[in-house]
């Protein structure tokens, strides 16, 4: 018996009760009493707080949630009082405590028992709360009602008993009124500061220009004061990543403190503006020098901080018409540096450190790495070519068109994409550099140490990036070597990805995390936390292939048939779906048996493969590496990639499995030789370096 079965009890009464009225909230409530896992138990229980916080967010808040972490959102709701204090102790320590669903050795199965007592207190607040805002919503439409009177219904004019005559009493009353207003409106009781809504409804980095300071001690340039100050409006005014105040309101807003708008502000004063216009930011600076040369200086400051974001300095003749291509110039770096900026502020937190020069560059780079996560490669890697055009210094840009390449198993252009982003390197941060010198190991030098060297300074480098973190994992799951210790290492990778994306608020939407994050535990042996990653990504994916292949191979390691012939029935579908042969089909299950370990089975399926399409150089060299690999019949393995070359004899696969057979047949010398033919070309596959050196130590030995 669960050691929380109390608990769920508990919330099985309050999953009855809910009776459908809250959908989202009971599909997750029901994973959650339906498991026997305490990590799994963890993930559900988080997610019924987030679907709870983001209503509260959306209804409290007045706002949509977006990524904000959950921590975020709770701390708003206690700051500005629109959650009871004991409520959002209990929401605090779930949503504390369930991080602790991706360490499962760090946690006692103890604690998962205060997270379901909190998660029974939330939901039970929740319902009432519910209650109470429905209720108020009908009598608030019953007064709205009642408070509707038909336009045809005449209201009753009252007869005045008064001896008085009401039109002398009225009309003092408006005298009276109107003496008041005259007297307060001169002390501004009644004006409205019209500056004081003046916000960025979209979003946008909201930017006051204000006019430039003149210290060259010429007075026939004070007209450049105002005038910079308007180019700059002009210039940036067209952005769409930018709320730039325009002449008039700053004009008006100065005019109200008692400023000359074509006079050059003090920088003191200058901060004063940009928060009477409430501007997040504000430009402000100076010129100087004398006869044909001048220099612009200008400052990009934080309204609220006064710290200086950015400065710049230009330089050139303000006595000529070359002012204009100054100005314009000026202009092009603030836009570019600001839209940046915004950019950064929308985009996804892992594509937020990758230091481009350009923001149309970094708008094609977001673009396509929206389409590399949705495997869409080709497509992407168009979008990523284009923002190198436009800044061919965007190393990452280089780097993430050799991850598509990669993932996509194109690896010939992997590999020179990988040395063009490593010729680049200088242009990112040291601690990204790693990164690239993982990448440069693994499909350049081909050293198995560097790569192990280069994973554990990436890990300590401090950087929360999901892609760095499944691609660590994806090394470690990769590179292992049957060296159990790295597929520990592989596995906390996944799990650090898991601790980012519930920090920031939900699960990673990419596929792939789920499929390998679950390979490798399945490697590790840890089958129940297997099958929770898998609900959580089939859950956001419920058509994937990928994760339904890898959960068949999971049922069918555990012994579940009955579940994995489901996944398997599904799996099919959704690969008929998409147009695949028989022979593919046959080709993966043959796959998914021989991964599950159980081998008559897969021999059975890629055999039907091969007898489907006996030309096709795939499914020979399916079956062949099964038999060869397998030690069930090497010679007829042999015989097939034999076939297989002389069909298509350059293909190194087919070669690869060639020297694994000269092996196996004890032909150390051949295999030697083909095995190294083939680590040198592109790419680097850990099992073929672990299969060369054992060729080697048994030609070494043969030879003593």
């Amino acid at each position: 018996m669960q050691i929380w079965s109390a608990e769920i009890k508990e919330l099985e009464s309050l999953y009855a009760s809910l009776k459908g009225r809250f959908p989202e909230l009971e599909k997750d409530l029901e994973h959650l009493i339906k498991t026997d896992d305490e990590n799994v138990a963890l993930l559900y229980s988080r997610r019924c707080l987030e679907i709870i916080v983001t209503d509260l967010c959306e209804n409290e808040l007045k706002r949509p949630r977006g990524t904000e972490p959950l921590k975020g959102i709770i701390d708003r709701l206690n700051h500005e009082k629109k959650v009871s204090s004991n409520i959002i102790a209990s929401m605090e320590g779930l949503n504390t405590l369930s991080t602790f669903g991706t360490h499962p050795k760090e946690f006692d199965p103890e604690q998962v028992r205060p997270i379901l007592l909190n998660l029974a207190t939330i939901i039970k607040w929740y319902v009432k709360y519910k209650a109470e805002k429905d209720e108020s919503v009908r009598k608030e439409k019953v007064i709205e009602h009642l408070n509707k009177r038909p336009a045809d219904i005449k209201e009753s004019i009252p007869i005045h008993k008064s001896r008085k005559n009401p039109l002398i009493i009225v009309s003092g009353i408006l005298i009276l009124a109107i003496i008041l207003y005259i007297v307060l409106d001169q002390f501004n009781f009644f004006r409205k500061d019209k500056f004081e809504d003046i916000r960025d409804p979209e979003g946008k980095i909201s930017i006051a220009i204000i006019p430039f300071e003149n210290q060259t001690g010429d007075t026939t340039l004070n007209w450049f004061q105002r005038g910079i100050a308007s180019l700059i409006i002009n210039g940036l005014g067209n952005s769409s990543e930018l709320s730039v105040l325009d002449d008039q309101t700053m004009f008006e807003v100065m005019e109200s403190m008692n400023q000359v708008y074509t006079a050059g502000i003090s920088p003191s004063m200058a901060r004063e503006v940009a928060k009477k216009v409430k501007a997040e930011t504000y430009i402000s600076g100076s010129f100087q020098g004398r006869e044909d040369t001048y220099w612009i200086f200008v400052n990009l400051v934080n309204t609220e901080s006064g710290e200086i974001i950015w400065t710049d300095k230009i330089e050139g003749n303000l006595k000529s018409s070359g002012y204009l291509d100054l100005a314009d110039s000026l202009c092009n770096e603030i836009k570019n540096y600001l839209e940046i900026k915004a950019l950064e502020n929308v985009a996804d937190y892992d594509f937020r450190e990758v230091y481009p020069n350009s923001s149309e560059a970094y708008r094609c780079f977001i673009e396509g790495m929206n389409l590399v996560l949705t495997q869409n490669y080709e497509t992407g890697i168009k979008s990523l070519e284009k923002a190198l055009e436009i800044d061919s210094t965007f190393t990452f840009a280089s780097f993430y068109i050799a991850y598509a390449y990669s993932y996509s198993s194109q690896w010939e252009h992997c590999f020179l994409w990988t040395k063009k982003a490593y010729t680049n390197k200088e242009r990112i941060p040291p601690k990204y550099q790693y990164w690239l010198e993982l990448w440069y190991a693994c499909y350049i030098s081909k050293n198995l140490s560097d790569i192990y060297r280069y994973c554990n300074l990436l890990e300590e480098s401090g950087i929360n990036s999901r892609l760095l973190w499944f691609d660590i994992g994806v090394t470690y799951t990769d590179f292992y070597c049957d060296d159990p210790p790295q597929i520990e290492k592989a596995v906390e990778a996944f799990e650090k990805v898991m601790e980012i994306s519930l920090e920031r608020g939900g699960y990673w939407e990419y596929e792939l995390y789920y499929s390998w994050y679950g390979k490798a535990l399945h490697d590790a042996g840890e089958y129940e936390k297997e099958k929770g990653i898998y609900e959580i990504g089939q859950r956001i994916f419920p058509e994937s292939g990928y994760i339904l292949f890898r959960q068949a191979v999971c049922a069918l390691s555990i012994g579940d048939t009955s579940k994995a012939n489901e996944y398997i029935v599904r799996w099919r579908s959704i690969n008929k779906g998409v147009g695949n042969s028989e022979s593919i089909i046959e080709k993966w299950l043959g796959q998914i048996y021989e991964q599950a370990n159980i081998i008559n089975q897969a021999e059975v399926h890629y055999r039907k493969a091969y007898e489907l399409e006996s030309q096709n150089t795939d499914c020979i060299l399916w079956l062949a590496q099964f038999l060869i690999n397998n030690n069930i019949n090497v010679d007829e393995g042999m015989e097939l990639v034999q076939k297989g070359l002389e069909i298509q004899q350059d293909n190194s696969l087919l070669l690869w499995c060639k020297g694994l057979g000269y092996y196996k047949q004890g032909r150390y010398e051949e295999a030697v030789q083909l095995l190294r033919k083939i680590n040198e070309l592109p790419g680097f596959i850990s099992i073929l370096c672990q299969q060369l050196k054992e060729a080697e130590q048994a030609l070494a030995n043969q030879n003593k």
